[in-house]
């Protein structure tokens, strides 16, 4: 090819057509009511080749005759990079570009498929046949019958080009060459797997030649939010003039389905329409006035239908179209986002297009699943990281309610700021912000246009922004780029032209609190990521957000992100999570691609659990004895969906239930009285009440009787009283001493606790010691990664705490029972400090530890004892936080009650394995291997967990095929265990979760049965 347009910035495009709202066309009205559209599905087996370079396509290759027999057949829509027969394998970087060149150059070896496909048609005089590509990556050249159609850029939106001059009736030839790495490669250089081949839906449309090639519908909402105004901007296609006198019909649905307004009367087509001084070319206006609308909102998505008619110079109707609309009004004033007059909370997640088995290409399955999933865990809004999603995505967005920034098709990370800056570029951006605009102007899911992501800010963003704002301004903009130059927070002030949102990435809550409190800056300000949610992960989202309800200003933003992005493989027979390096890439960013609040088969993580009970619409609180306040946290709808239930716990047990009619107004609170006694609380005894919200009927989103919100609230604790029972003094031979607490008996040896059973059944494997170490979350610091020395992980490895040994141990024994004193140093020379004390008291083991950290050691993983018990110790129960796992920042989501469980079921499968199933808040906890139990119970709530993984075997593993359960089970009693924060991207975990030096108590009581 004489000319490289996939090295040339200004070449977007060529043949191709205008961008256009994205709607179904129909031959008639009567064709509308059958769902009969226009569409020939391409979709399914083409012909395939892989060659190395454009230029090693062989010759002829596009044309009829060309015999391609001993081709491949892929399935359309697919990746080529998803077959590993090609060689071309799936590349993950966050900022580095795969390859090594400087824009706007391509690698020596830029791989090259070659699409063929045969279609039967039967082109007819008075229409056009379109060939339509939702989404081919990266860059690629359309040919028909042997003739180049056109070329594009852009694998995020549609390309579409007019075949009609190219056909013949009967076999037509359908080919495409489409190109790996392009210019665009480093606008495209978004945090994603690097793919390639063609991943969204390809069709052929017939239209007239007249037709319907674009619509804009414009509702608007009145200040009373009952009456609304539709403005129906319709573009025809036209040729010469052709469209003269062919008129235009509007009628107006309701979300029922059911007429409101009849169709107009056809607006018709005039020359004076196409006078160049005031014409506009075949264009027509409709306005039409309802007196009552039902607002759309993300929690009422209701949605009226357009249906648009085309009428030929006798009237006929030629061609029609349904298009779903809402009325709603999006405004900002005195430092608020407002939706309808309100200022609507932002509790939003990033999402990227991601299948574990397909890579890109995502069904309509699939996109439902995500947004019921996030609907069921009270998020509302959705940023479409990092480029325009698949328009279907939007139309369901309409229609289950969520708020959208729609982002456009830009990221220059590895070359941040310089392309913005550069004049080569502008078409580019100006292309791909203007057909996003075009194409999904019509949904009212859509609160926001995005510029872009982490590219810098310059002229060309002023720009695309500029345009925005002039074409639709019914909408912000937001743009992260002009209020936050990579590793600069002083500039969330400034460029009020490039952003009307300060949005910020990953600030800390003291960060975003100072802005609030401090900056006279008019914008609202909503995170466009925080919160980074990497393996195990989510801590302080509570802080956020009680932040984000305390101070003005602030209203909410998207955490990063929605799911990780492993791609499903198998090892040694064992199928596992594949991330960057996987497929043998030199350059890539392990397992960063791993970083969303669900797996990749969109089941929740620990931290999706926390930002549902963090972020729900309800809340409780106590008001004295059994009064209590509803508030319904919801913007526009009451609490009469419920149903409310609520438990009283003693102990963790229920022992009174009931209902109760409640409702309140939105933004409103609701005062009752519930007629309970309350438990009489006896030495070491607790209570508690939780209120249940669950939907009384079924929605789009959820089932009857999904759980919206909860809420649990202390109704007191009296403290047991200290025990006044005489300890048994020890017998005491030469070596070994022993304590019996009713038929149980521990054994002391010269080296510490030996024994621990009942009947000369030992529940011990491994002698109880000193536990610092857990095997690093990401957020801790990313194993394999260089430059990880500031983070938690590099000081403690530094430091040796991960390499931390016994070096003496001192015993002694008395009438109170049996204490030691054991020293554990780092190779560093740095010292813990432990003194344990067992006694026998009443059939139980009182247990005390005591820990002295000194100075130097100010952050530590953890601090408690590990204990290594026997095999066949599989059932678990507890009174603490639960029933999934819990963590000193991360419990809000824990109800305090007792749960039932299994050593096995405490495993998490973090796609890199790292420390899991933390207990938070434990009074009490048991293991049974089904005849011998063992059972730690505390008066001061402590850390837990069980679990077949020790650290040793976690430690060292980066994919979870590498690791195996252990027969044995490993319990840990922690005073506490460091929070997981969000650190692997953004500020480390808050210091109120952090475990620093001094004195620390750890006391526990043990029955073994």
């Amino acid at each position: 090819m004489p000319h490289k347009h996939w090295e040339n910035p200004e070449a977007i495009a060529f043949g191709r057509l205008p961008a256009r709202a994205s709607f179904r066309r129909f031959e008639s009205a009567s064709d509308l009511d059958r769902d009969q559209d226009t569409r020939t599905s391409l979709n399914g087996p083409w012909r395939f080749c892989r060659v190395a370079h454009p230029d090693l396509a062989p010759g002829g290759w596009f044309e009829a005759g060309y015999d391609d027999r001993d081709w491949d057949t892929i399935n359309v829509p697919s990746l080529w990079t998803r077959d590993g027969k090609y060689g071309d394998r799936p590349i993950y970087t966050n900022v580095l570009i795969p390859f090594r060149a400087e824009p706007p150059f391509t690698p020596p070896e830029n791989p090259t498929g070659l699409y063929r496909r045969q279609v039967h048609l039967e082109p007819a005089d008075g229409e056009r046949h379109v060939i339509h590509l939702g989404g081919v990556e990266n860059a690629f050249y359309l040919y028909c019958n042997g003739v180049e159609v056109g070329f594009s850029k852009d694998c995020r939106l549609p390309a579409e080009f007019d075949l009609t001059p190219f056909l013949k009736r009967g076999e037509n030839l359908i080919a495409l060459l489409v190109v790996r790495w392009s210019d665009t490669t480093y606008i495209e250089d978004q945090d994603q797997w690097w793919h390639a081949g063609i991943h969204r839906d390809v069709f052929i449309e017939r239209t007239p030649t007249v037709y319907l090639r674009d619509i804009f519908c414009r509702p608007t909402l009145a200040p009373t939010n009952d009456q609304g105004n539709l403005e129906i901007t319709v573009r025809l296609g036209d040729e010469n003039r052709r469209a003269l006198q062919h008129g235009v019909s509007v009628s107006v649905l309701d979300p029922q389905g059911q007429t409101i307004i009849a169709p107009t009367e056809p607006a018709l087509v005039e020359k004076a329409d196409y006078y160049p001084v005031a014409g506009r070319g075949p264009n027509k206006t409709v306005r039409l006035h309802l007196d009552s609308v039902m607002p759309w909102t993300a929690e009422t998505p209701t949605l009226y239908s357009v249906v648009v008619s085309l009428h030929d110079p006798a009237g006929h109707e030629i061609e029609t179209t349904r298009i779903r609309i809402g009325f709603r009004r999006i405004e900002i004033a005195n430092r608020e986002l407002l939706i309808n007059g309100q200022p609507v909370l932002i509790k939003g997640v990033n999402r990227h297009d991601h299948c574990d088995t397909t890579g890109k290409v995502m069904t309509e399955a699939l996109m439902r699943l995500d947004i019921e999933t996030m609907k069921q865990h009270n998020i509302n809004a959705v940023r479409t990281s990092h480029y325009p999603n698949d328009a279907r995505f939007y139309e369901l967005c309409d229609e289950y309610g969520l708020y959208v920034v729609d982002e456009c098709n830009i990221e220059a990370h590895h070359h941040y700021q310089q392309v913005a800056d550069d004049s080569i570029w502008a078409p580019a951006f100006i292309s791909r912000v203007t057909r996003m605009v075009e194409r999904d102007k019509n949904h009212a899911s859509i609160i926001s246009w995005s510029m872009g992501n982490e590219t810098g800010f310059g002229p060309n963003h002023a720009a695309m922004a500029a345009w925005v704002r002039e074409y639709d301004p019914s909408r912000v903009i937001h743009n992260e780029n002009a209020i936050c130059e990579q590793g600069v927070r002083s500039m969330w002030d400034e460029n009020p032209h490039g952003t009307d949102l300060v949005c910020p990435m990953y600030p800390s809550v003291e960060e975003i609190v100072r802005h609030a409190r401090e900056s006279r800056d008019p914008r609202p300000l909503i995170m466009c990521e925080y919160a980074h949610a990497m393996g195990n992960s989510g801590g302080n989202l509570l802080e956020y957000w009680q932040a984000i309800e305390t101070h003005h200003g602030l209203q909410g933003g998207f955490v990063w992100e929605w799911l990780d992005h492993g791609l499903a493989e198998t090892a040694n027979g064992i199928p596992y999570w594949a991330y960057g390096g996987d497929y043998g890439e030199d350059r890539h960013d392990l397992n960063f691609v791993c970083d969303g609040l669900c797996w990749p088969d969109r089941k929740p993580h620990s931290s999706l659990i926390e930002y549902k009970k963090v972020i729900q619409p309800i809340k409780v609180t106590h008001a004295g004895g059994t009064r209590f306040r509803i508030r319904n946290g919801a913007w526009f709808t009451d609490l009469s969906a419920y149903d409310v239930t609520f438990e009283v716990l003693l102990d963790g047990v229920p022992v009174q239930t009931g209902s109760l009619q409640v409702d309140a107004a939105p933004q409103q609170t609701r005062d009752i009285t519930l007629d309970i006694s309350l438990p009489e609380l006896k030495a070491g005894m607790e209570s508690s009440i939780v209120f249940t919200f669950s939907l009384r009927e079924k929605t789009s989103w959820a089932r009857a009787g999904h759980i919206v919100a909860w809420e649990q609230i202390s109704l007191g604790r009296r403290r047991p009283r200290p025990s006044r029972a005489r300890p048994k003094a020890p017998d005491e031979g030469e070596y070994d001493v022993t304590l019996q607490a009713g038929e149980a008996t521990a054994v002391f040896d010269s080296e510490g606790l030996s024994f621990l059973g009942v009947g000369g059944e030992n529940v011990l494997s491994a002698t109880p010691a000193l536990n610092v170490w857990r095997a690093p979350l990401d957020n801790d610091g990313i194993k394999g990664w260089a430059g990880q020395d500031n983070k938690p992980l590099g000081r403690w490895r530094s430091l040796g705490i991960d390499r931390i040994e016994r070096q003496g141990f001192v015993r002694n024994v008395s009438d109170q029972g049996v204490s030691f004193r054991e020293r554990w140093q780092t190779p560093a020379g740095e010292s813990i400090e432990v003194s344990s004390h067992w006694r026998s008291v009443s059939g139980a083991f009182d247990v005390s530890h005591q820990f002295v950290v000194p100075a130097v050691l100010t952050d530590l993983p953890r601090l408690g004892i590990r204990l290594g018990l026997a095999a066949g110790f599989e059932s678990l129960s507890w009174f603490g936080h639960g029933p999934h796992e819990t963590y000193v920042d991360r419990q809000a989501s824990g109800q305090l009650r007792v749960h039932q469980s299994t050593v096995s079921e405490q495993y998490v499968p973090y796609i890199l394995p790292q420390d899991h199933g933390n207990l938070t808040a434990v009074r009490r906890l048991r293991l049974s291997n089904g005849t011998r139990s063992i059972e730690i119970a505390s008066d001061d709530p402590i850390e837990a967990s069980a679990s077949h993984y020790p650290h040793e075997v976690l430690t060292p593993a980066f994919h979870t095929f590498e690791v195996t359960p252990s027969p044995l089970t490993w319990l840990c009693l922690d005073v506490m265990q460091r929070g997981v924060g969000g650190a692997s991207c953004g500020p480390d975990t808050l210091p109120v979760y952090r475990l620093g030096s001094g004195t620390f108590d750890l006391s526990v009581r043990i029955v073994v049965t």
